[in-house]
């Protein structure tokens, strides 16, 4: 897929690239086209929007007829611009877990979270998150069926990565959207990495929420960082085992008595020499490490260890 494209993945169904930071492959939306308008699946940063909308443009959609904002959870690459697209369409809605929903609806402690991990980079990463009004959000929680005209999207809760986390299965066509509990895997790479931030990583939960999404079965899951996994009991295998290695590299380590920065530099290392020895590039390190910086990696696991050994 070239840079910024938008393409059809299936009838009525499209992806489109939302060049996070200049570069393809990193953060997708999924447009759904519906008899009761349009329902988009994770939004991007809020800088992302009117790249969202021109990509709807481009699969020959009319962004006027959006009407459904669905977010897998609310970290700022999967919801930041779901508040700005309320406000140019008055008609649309957002569908976002119960525990997610206050803070969409008041982003401002979910940004001055961020801003203690981003800095002065905050807006120029993110751009400006706008909060979303209360009558026009809808709570979601696991075994909810969200109905649009013909289309049919389950609710499957599914935390670890976030506690605030959904999948959302379209039965009909055999796939998942599964925000990050399925993952990170940048084409061409057919590696699957854990984005473990912090502040609630809980790698027991996840590894059930893996097998949740591995017992619905899909065809296929549709990553927001990136794209189509056909490969889906294989992919998923993957990201039980790397947790787990994660889980295990972080612990020893910290037994060293590492400064942070070794911490990141030897989760690194450790990403790259996978890399190797799966025979590919270690050029997608870069392009991992821009949805999964290694840095939050560290800070996500050593958060959940030191609440587990409390």
């Amino acid at each position: 897929m070239a840079q910024g494209d938008a393409v059809w993945l299936s009838d009525g169904l499209g992806m489109i690239d939302l060049q996070f930071r200049g570069e393809e492959n990193l953060i997708a939306a999924y447009v759904l086209e519906t008899s009761e308008g349009l329902v988009v699946i994770e939004t991007g940063p809020a800088n992302a929007a009117n790249r969202l909308l021109e990509g709807i443009g481009q699969l020959g959609l009319d962004p006027a007829e959006l009407r459904h904002i669905a977010v897998s959870h609310i970290h700022l690459d999967h919801a930041g611009a779901a508040g700005a697209l309320l406000q140019q369409f008055p008609d649309a809605r957002l569908y976002v877990h119960k525990i997610g929903a206050p803070h969409m609806i008041d982003p401002s402690r979910l940004l001055h979270s961020a801003g203690r991990i981003y800095g002065d980079q905050m807006d120029s990463l993110w751009g400006v998150m706008q909060p979303v009004p209360t009558e026009r959000v809808t709570t979601i929680d696991e075994g909810d069926s969200l109905r649009f005209g013909d289309l049919e999207l389950d609710v499957l809760y599914t935390p670890g990565h976030a506690s605030h986390h959904v999948s959302y299965v379209d039965g009909q066509r055999g796939v998942i959207f599964s925000g990050d509990v399925a993952g990170v895997r940048i084409p061409p790479s057919k590696l699957a990495w854990p984005p473990t931030p912090p502040p609630d990583i809980n790698v027991e939960v996840w590894h059930q929420s893996i097998d949740k999404l591995r017992n619905m079965n899909p065809a296929q899951l549709l990553l927001t960082h990136f794209g189509p996994v056909d490969d889906v009991a294989a992919h998923l295998d993957q990201l039980d085992r790397r947790l787990d290695r994660w889980t295990s590299l972080v612990a020893g380590l910290q037994q060293e008595d590492l400064e942070r920065q070794e911490l990141v530099d030897r989760l690194a290392e450790d990403a790259r020499d996978e890399m190797l020895a799966a025979g590919e590039s270690t050029d997608v390190e870069g392009s991992v490490s821009n949805v999964t910086p290694f840095g939050m990696a560290i800070d996500g696991m050593t958060r959940y260890l030191s609440t587990r050994s409390s």
